[in-house]
């Protein structure tokens, strides 16, 4: 029988009926969690034929056929296809309604949570086994009793830290410890020892024996004895030492973009589809605040800003949905100086925010001060055309007297100076220096800025 309802993808559940070889149940997660198809089930009455290294498989089997009525064990290994690593709890049991002889299997991820330890069992080929199991995980092994001395690890952590099993076994865990970080272990040895059964998770920084630090990952468990006393304290953990340098070194990123971001005097927001602020840079909130004398927050909806009259909101609310719909285009903005009353002039830029699928989920924008430069482009404006109105005088008012001027003197009698003729041609040269003087204060007059 299958389970019609599917489960969660970190654990499943298996019976079989050794008696009449075959599945009674088996939970819809079983196939995620394996990455089979439903036809290995049909194939395979053994559901880890083909999924787990050969000699792993014979080893389960010998332990399996090895077990008692109602009897456990619990066995770690990784799947050879993506080298998953996976905890199954198999127990021998007898189905009350036939009478047969059942398998179940309880499947966890190896980190997903350990409820139950893995089993001290008798000397022997199975604990050679078991062992040989334990030492091919991917994840770190302990084994801590109730003073805190460590009683068992595995080989991979002696080799990931550098120990020997005199370093480490019968010493208290602190060794392993630096003290930054002591309180966190107490505690959550202090956890394990309180509430048996409750898986207790823990990140530290565990140091090697060379010094070097590693971040690890942990989850304890404890272990009990027939009476429900706890007699140790077993953990399962790994390295997340790369993980967590690529997180600081994003924050890192993060960080010296957010700082880039806020020593711009540029003002850079977003809004998301209901036009709520989703990013403001520091350049941005400190100019609404001065112009309007009402903070933006994030989160806030930018039509209801207090500081923005109903006309402004409109406006901007046309300018965001423009982008909404895909639109990139640029604006000039104006506002008032509260202070000095000068207009202040902003060149906004909208962008649409894409996912990676391609939906828009908000606006991006960009204001740029643009006041300076508007203010510079119209005193060239200006200058031009003081230039051609220089131009102009020169060509017309300016060189019509200079041109009578050189006539006049032309005319003049140069051998006969006191020629009565002359005095006429001089009379008129003194009304034509007055044009001339009339026309050089045009020209300096139009070169003043008014």
């Amino acid at each position: 029988m299958f389970n019609p309802n599917p489960a969660a993808d970190g654990n499943c559940t298996i019976v079989f009926d050794t008696d009449e070889q075959k599945y009674l149940f088996v939970s819809e997660s079983f196939y995620g969690l394996f990455g089979v198809g439903a036809g290995h089930l049909h194939q395979n009455l053994d559901f880890l034929t083909g999924l787990v290294n050969p000699e792993i498989f014979d080893g389960i089997k010998q332990l399996t056929d090895r077990l008692a009525m109602n009897e456990s064990i619990q066995i770690t290994y990784h799947l050879q296809a993506g080298q998953k690593q996976l905890t199954e709890k198999r127990t021998l049991a007898t189905d009350a309604l036939t009478g047969h002889k059942v398998i179940l299997s309880n499947i966890t991820s190896a980190l997903e949570g350990v409820r139950t330890p893995i089993p001290f069992i008798k000397p022997g080929l199975s604990e050679q086994f078991l062992h040989s199991l334990i030492d091919s995980s991917t994840n770190f092994l302990v084994r801590i009793d109730i003073n805190g001395k460590f009683s068992f690890a595995n080989r991979l952590f002696f080799s990931a830290f550098g120990y020997d099993e005199a370093d480490i076994i019968g010493h208290h865990f602190s060794k392993t410890t630096i003290p930054q970080d002591a309180y966190l272990c107490e505690e959550a040895f202090i956890n394990c020892i309180t509430n048996p059964g409750k898986i207790i998770r823990l990140v530290h920084k565990k140091p090697a024996k060379d010094g070097s630090l590693y971040d690890t990952e942990w989850e304890f468990v404890s272990m009990t004895d027939d009476s429900g006393a706890v007699v140790e304290i077993q953990g399962i953990g790994r390295d997340i030492t790369p993980q967590m340098q690529i997180q600081e070194e994003v924050l890192q990123m993060k960080d010296s973009l957010e700082a880039l971001i806020n020593n711009t005097h540029d003002h850079i927001w977003s809004v998301d589809k209901k036009l709520r602020y989703l990013y403001m840079n520091q350049a941005y909130v400190e100019q609404v605040t001065y112009l309007t004398g009402v903070k933006p927050c994030k989160g806030q909806y930018s039509y209801k800003h207090e500081g923005f009259s109903k006309q402004i909101i409109d406006d901007w609310t046309v300018y965001y949905n423009r982008a909404l719909s895909g639109e990139r285009y640029d604006i000039i903005s104006e506002s008032i100086d509260p202070v000095s009353g000068q207009r202040l002039y902003y060149e906004v830029s909208f962008n649409p925010i894409y996912t990676a699928a391609g939906d828009i989920i908000g606006a991006g924008c960009f204001g740029h001060n643009i006041t300076e430069r508007l203010k510079i482009q119209k005193e060239l404006v200006s200058q031009n055309d003081r230039l051609r109105n220089i131009a102009s005088l020169s060509s017309h008012e300016l060189r019509r007297p200079v041109a009578s001027m050189l006539g006049l003197i032309g005319l003049m009698d140069h051998e006969d100076f006191y020629n009565p003729e002359n005095k006429e041609i001089i009379a008129h040269l003194f009304t034509v220096s007055a044009e001339i003087d009339t026309a050089i204060r045009l020209v300096v007059d139009s070169t003043i800025v008014k």
